[in-house]
């Protein structure tokens, strides 16, 4: 059985490993990044905005800022949520909203910051884009260029993993017994390589990524791979983590 490397988020691990096997593959799980709520009063901030009718859209760039969103606010955000345009990146956000009672009226036909600014303009009226401390800055500059009023709030900060987990995986990586590696973002891929790095294997590591098929979530991360010496095989249309499996075992 193909071992395919999946370095996502713990709490995505699970679902992962199980879909792997669905497609007959191995997955060799690792966690390179946690996300951690941010508390610098944004959020506070946007939901007094949102109150006063001060928003005209919002723009939810995952499902994980979602969680962390309605974990600060009370039942009214829902309510305040509904009484403005909401724009999801994607169907796993949209299909988060639609769980948590919010209606997205809008999702671009490309699910990334590109397929957005691609897609919709709102000139003149006030967008507030609510995502991580590593969103694309493709996005506000685009929303901006467009005519939109956008104001960014930071949900959650993306922190590299450094421990004992990820020094173990690097091992297995160097050892050519993975088949395939997974990234599902820049940020996944930069914390390996930095963790290689402070191993002092980090071009024996790339090497060995090289040597095998590498899978990507998007074309930034494809890009910082690619600056940074290793090959990108397989970059799906849809930026799903389904989508990016199903192109990867085509060509395993």
């Amino acid at each position: 059985m193909r071992r395919v490397a999946v370095t996502r988020p713990a709490r995505f691990l699970p679902a992962a490993a199980e879909y792997l096997r669905s497609k007959g593959l191995e997955a060799v799980p690792v966690p390179m990044m946690e996300m951690v709520p941010r508390n610098d009063g944004g959020v506070d901030a946007f939901v007094e905005r949102l109150s006063a009718w001060q928003v005209d859209v919002v723009v939810l760039t995952s499902q994980n800022g979602l969680r962390f969103l309605l974990e600060r606010g009370d039942k009214s955000l829902i309510e305040l949520l509904n009484k403005v345009e909401v724009l999801a990146i994607g169907p796993k956000t949209k299909k988060a909203l639609e769980e948590r009672g919010i209606k997205p009226k809008s999702m671009p036909s490309t699910y990334s910051s590109e397929g957005i600014v691609k897609e919709f303009s709102f000139p003149g009226k006030r967008v507030e884009v609510l995502r991580s401390d590593h969103g694309n800055p493709v996005l506000i500059k685009g929303l901006e260029d467009g005519g939109a009023i956008v104001t960014e709030t930071i949900l959650y900060d993306i922190v590299p993993l450094n421990g004992k987990e990820q020094e173990g995986f690097v091992r297995e990586a160097l050892s050519g017994r993975i088949d395939a590696f997974t990234f599902t973002s820049a940020m996944t891929a930069k914390s390996l390589l930095l963790k290689a790095e402070s191993m002092g294997v980090l071009n024996e590591l790339k090497m060995a990524i090289n040597a095998k098929k590498v899978a990507v979530i998007g074309n930034p991360t494809a890009e910082f791979l690619k600056n940074s010496g290793i090959r990108v095989d397989v970059v799906p249309d849809r930026f799903t983590f389904e989508d990016m499996i199903d192109a990867l075992a085509r060509v395993l």
